[in-house]
């Protein structure tokens, strides 16, 4: 089985006093004795999606070159992954627009803003990055052999250049850093260390649930202590009303022309052909190769949308319904019912001919399918109904995702290979993540109910 996405364990060694953007490289956008931003400056979970034409005649060697480097994130020298604060998830994959040629996308989640994250990760992978780009159309560093301490401004301008919106983008938990995230499971991993030596005095029936609290206080060093009784992070509100509200406007231009684009629906829905299953390729083993190496996963898949303005408008409104909806009502862990998505977009590209979508999951392929089948096939069908070779559907949002076996093989037949993912944190899926600071929120301030001090303790 092959190791092509291998990810680097965890590390607690990060400094307290918030992320480097300068690191140890020459390309911060502050002077390295300058005051760097603390947490609570930064926001948190961004989204950043590049697509550079790949020059004629060079995919075959970007794609080895991007192989080689994720087979090894541990030990890489390009690019010293170890080093950076600003990102959780992160990945390069070669893809096709409808004329066939290549692209390379370049998608990110960071903290921090545009210029900080790619100031970091030219600090600590400049030499990557030029093995990377210097195969792309307009790459404006192509003459040298390395990327210069004079060239940060042209890189962000072309890559900046290179960028696309996301037509919806899914955080699993708003406000929350990578540093924040891993900080946590440090303290998750010293209080459980803590617990395992002092299991019987747990057990027994004089057990005082305050007084273990202390003890692992004071059983915590002082910069994990430091860390425990920081200000937890505010979420964003996930009340229904907010999101309605903001819809509302679209939705009374809409209704208006609804009973006309109705009928232009179902017909279309009549003609649109549908793939049927196909049986495993060599190509789908090697996706399937690629996965289940750590509690996540990825997936990468691009798909033609459906021909003319009336599916490219649709597809635009309903992915309009659901970034409002992924920011304003499912932002605590949770999408249409799916509670294993840590990232998740979906991008327009190729002139409104193609759809991108991205993902950074917990649990296996199958797994996840099944979610998307079982718990978000309205939403799901509601895209990608807009796409070709999608399942057939009924006004627009029924069936479609929910006949399973051609879905499972529509999506595997429409995956790419990505040769480059990274993780910040790969052994934590989002439910530990959620668990980690609800530990670190009872260590900071005691909980106010027998109730509330119970559910703290089935965390740990």
């Amino acid at each position: 089985m092959s190791d092509a996405l291998q990810v680097p364990a965890t590390t607690d060694s990060f400094s307290s006093n918030g992320p480097s953007v300068a690191g140890s490289g020459t390309f911060g956008i502050k002077p390295r004795d300058a005051p760097q931003p603390s947490e609570g400056q930064l926001t948190a979970g961004q989204a950043f999606t590049a697509l550079a034409k790949v020059e004629s005649g060079h995919e075959a060697e970007l794609s080895a070159y991007l192989t080689g480097l994720g087979t090894n994130i541990d030990g890489s020298t390009d690019i010293v992954f170890s080093e950076l604060r600003l990102v959780h998830f992160m990945r390069w994959a070669i893809v096709k627009d409808a004329s066939g040629a290549s692209w390379l996308a370049f998608e990110s989640n960071h903290d921090g803003s545009l210029d900080a994250h790619l100031a970091e990760l030219l600090d600590h992978g400049a030499g990557g990055i030029h093995q990377i780009y210097r195969h792309c159309v307009g790459y404006p560093c192509g003459q040298s052999n390395v990327i210069g301490s004079d060239d940060l401004g042209v890189f962000t301008s072309f890559l900046r250049g290179q960028s696309l919106p996301s037509g919806a983008f899914h955080v699993a938990i708003h406000g929350k850093t990578a540093q924040r995230i891993r900080r946590e499971a440090a303290i998750r991993a010293a209080v459980e260390k803590f617990l395992d030596a002092h299991r019987p005095a747990i057990a027994s029936a004089s057990f005082d649930a305050e007084a273990l609290r202390q003890q692992i206080l004071q059983h915590l060093d002082p910069q994990k202590r430091n860390w425990a009784l920081e200000k937890q992070p505010a979420s964003a509100a996930s009340a229904d009303l907010p999101w309605i509200l903001r819809a509302l406007p679209v939705a009374l231009l809409v209704l208006p022309v609804a009973p006309l684009l109705y009928p232009l629906l179902r017909i279309h829905e009549a003609i649109d052909p549908q793939d049927e299953p196909k049986p495993e390729t060599p190509g789908i083993r090697e996706l399937a190769d690629r996965e289940d190496f750590q509690v996540q996963n990825q997936l990468t898949h691009v798909v033609d949308i459906k021909r003319g303005p009336f599916r490219l408008f649709l597809l635009k409104a309903v992915l309009w319904v659901i970034d409002l909806m992924a920011r304003f009502k499912f932002n605590q862990g949770n999408l249409g019912g799916i509670t294993t998505i840590h990232f998740a977009r979906w991008v327009i590209f190729d002139h409104g001919r193609r759809l991108l979508f991205f993902s950074n999951y917990d649990g296996s392929w199958e797994s996840y399918l099944g979610d998307f089948i079982d718990k978000a096939h309205t939403g799901l069908t509601g895209v990608w109904s807009n796409t070709k070779g999608f399942p057939k559907t009924e006004n627009l949002v029924n069936l479609g995702a929910t006949d399973e076996e051609r879905f499972k093989s529509w999506t595997r037949d429409h995956q790419v290979t990505t040769q480059l993912w990274y993780s910040a944190y790969p052994e934590l899926t989002v439910r530990n993540i959620q668990h980690n600071a609800k530990i670190c929120a009872g260590l900071a301030q005691a909980p106010a109910t027998r109730e509330e001090m119970l559910d703290w303790l089935e965390c740990l």
